[in-house]
């Protein structure tokens, strides 16, 4: 059984993971110290091995709730689409940090990819309880 994709769900996906990380940079900002601080390019920070853990949980975390937000908001049934929403987050931010390969978009975009479609499984499972059962 084939389906085709919810384009629209997968575009509002992409602006609901970039403003979450927005806003989750801003707030950890202050946490991050002098090691972000005046970077212009990726290589320029500097951070410690608690610091990038800490960004790497609050990354997953984001993807995860991006994705769930998308399932259970959306008709239908929505679990790929949150997984190409984080992907395609993703390589936007590699485009405006200039930062841009294959190889980045690749190792860089795999996990938020996972993180996404467990958050819109998740919202699905959560769309389901609540007696909202998705169109197929």
């Amino acid at each position: 059984m084939s389906r085709n994709l919810d384009w629209k769900w997968i575009g509002i996906g992409v602006l609901i993971m970039v403003a979450l990380n927005i806003v989750a940079g801003l707030l950890l900002a202050p946490f991050l110290g002098p090691g972000v601080e005046g970077a212009t390019s990726m290589e320029d920070v500097d951070l410690g091995a608690g610091q990038m853990a800490m960004l790497a949980l609050v990354n997953f975390l984001i993807f995860v709730i991006g994705g769930f937000i998308v399932g259970v908001k959306s008709a239908g049934r929505t679990i790929l689409e949150p997984g190409i929403s984080a992907a395609l987050a993703v390589l936007l931010a590699l485009l405006v940090w200039q930062n841009f390969s294959i190889g980045n978009l690749i190792g860089s975009a795999l996990v938020p990819f996972l993180a996404g479609v467990l958050g819109g499984w998740l919202g699905e499972r959560r769309q389901e309880a609540r007696g909202h059962e998705p169109v197929r």
